[in-house]
């Protein structure tokens, strides 16, 4: 059974939330406990990723992380740790996830910031994208423009 770091509501983990598996090494969620209190609200704090067998750890950040962030990074210990540098701003990917849902209900179903950072992974409902041809043929067609890579699917957004 996994458990949540931090309270989170159920579904998918919000933003400095994660998800803590059973029987494994737990020096990797302290340091994510650590790296989201100095992070904080950094708006260029990307997703991290662990590794499923939690040996590794990737934390994405637009830019230069700040000097409490790499105080934290430079501690870690036990695990292989890489920073990514992502393509865009996380935050200003997030705030454009939410536009296009805003603006395109009924079409756009889901909107979230890719992990990797460099755009948006956006759900394009199925009968709209069946009737395009593609789901990219329906965001042309609908006019949807977007600031950052969009990467469609068509699909249903998943229950909470």
């Amino acid at each position: 059974m996994a458990a949540r770091g931090r309270s989170a509501p159920a579904g998918r983990p919000g933003r400095g939330e994660f998800v803590v598996y059973p029987g494994g090494p737990t020096a990797i969620y302290d340091l994510l406990e650590r790296l989201s209190a100095a992070a904080g609200d950094a708006p260029e704090y990307g997703t991290p990723g662990i590794s499923l067998d939690r040996t590794r750890l990737t934390v994405r950040w637009f830019g230069e992380p700040p000097a409490a962030v790499q105080r934290v990074l430079d501690g870690a210990q036990g695990f292989e740790l890489t920073v990514a540098q992502t393509e865009f701003r996380p935050a200003d990917l997030r705030a454009e996830a939410a536009r296009l849902l805003a603006e395109h209900p009924g079409l756009v179903t889901s909107a979230r910031d890719r992990p990797e950072g460099d755009g948006l992974d956006v759900l394009v409902a199925p009968p709209a994208a069946d009737a395009a041809g593609s789901p990219d043929a329906a965001l042309e067609q609908a006019g949807v423009q977007a600031a950052f890579p969009l990467f469609a699917e068509a699909g249903e957004a998943p229950a909470p």
